[in-house]
């Protein structure tokens, strides 16, 4: 598999700039076209937000023109909500940012959850406030739990997984062992795609959730990029998109990868 058309999504928020920057960044890195898909709303066109929102064809014209990138623009209606009228099944990513607490009335409110569960492509979610300097994807930690939402997200992510410099396969249970056979599966099966692998568990007895036990782990090995799955109720999941507690969305500072 290879990313090779890219959907950014484009609004007059002040993620903006830096969400496109990434993008450009991952498109150049993948040799992909880069389509930008503009989300926003009635409101975005009204009040001290209307400049913002008339220039953001020109300005991912012009950023992907000096990139030098194949691209392409659609403006989305504003009252667009499923995948096909979000342009979002005729690509291999998706690239967002968490709504900014702020200023959600500027963009479509399906993204990015909605189209996250519906579309059937992969999402790399921004957290708010992402700069779009540091790197994305040479330090890689994969939230693996051996659900079939894991494992699509490991197989999206594939093309990055195998440019990174290290991959981490970060795993949360009560039995966790590095000898483990379906653990060493999941390994024998990363490294067969030539993804240089780490792995990294933790025993969870009930002193922690998966979430800190995660973040714990994150902050050891550097990570720049997680990669996991999307389901009803994964704890990551509900976090970042308003479960039961906001721990994620309140604390998260890397992108994060996912698939449902």
């Amino acid at each position: 598999m290879a990313y090779r058309d890219i959907v950014v999504y484009l609004d007059a928020g002040a993620d903006c700039p830096a969400r496109l920057r990434t993008a450009i960044n991952v498109a150049t890195k993948h040799q992909a076209r880069l389509i930008g898909v503009d989300i926003s709303t009635k409101e975005a066109l009204g009040g001290e937000s209307r400049e913002r929102a008339l220039a953001i064809e020109e300005e991912f014209t012009t950023a992907a023109q000096e990139a030098g990138l194949d691209f392409d623009y659609h403006p989305a209606r504003p009252e667009a909500h499923t995948a096909e009228q979000l342009f979002s099944h005729c690509a291999d990513l998706l690239v967002t940012t968490q709504p900014h607490p702020d200023q959600r009335h500027l963009a479509n409110s399906a993204v990015p959850r909605d189209i996250l569960v519906t579309a059937g492509v992969p999402m790399l979610v921004l957290p708010t406030g992402w700069t779009g300097v540091d790197p994305i994807g040479e330090q890689v930690v994969i939230a693996w739990n051996f659900s079939r939402e894991a494992t699509r997200a490991v197989h999206d992510a594939m093309p990055i997984l195998k440019a990174a410099k290290k991959v981490f396969v970060f795993v949360f249970a009560s039995n966790y062992s590095d000898q483990n056979t379906d653990v060493q599966a999941i390994k024998n099966h990363l490294e067969r795609h030539d993804v240089t692998v780490a792995l990294e568990g933790w025993r969870g007895r009930g002193e922690t959730d998966f979430t800190s036990a995660l973040f714990a782990g994150l902050d050891r090995e550097n990570a720049d990029l997680i990669v996991c799955g999307a389901y009803g109720h994964s704890p990551l999941f509900e976090d970042m998109f308003g479960g039961a507690t906001q721990k994620l969305i309140n604390n998260i500072s890397i992108p994060v990868l996912m698939s449902h």
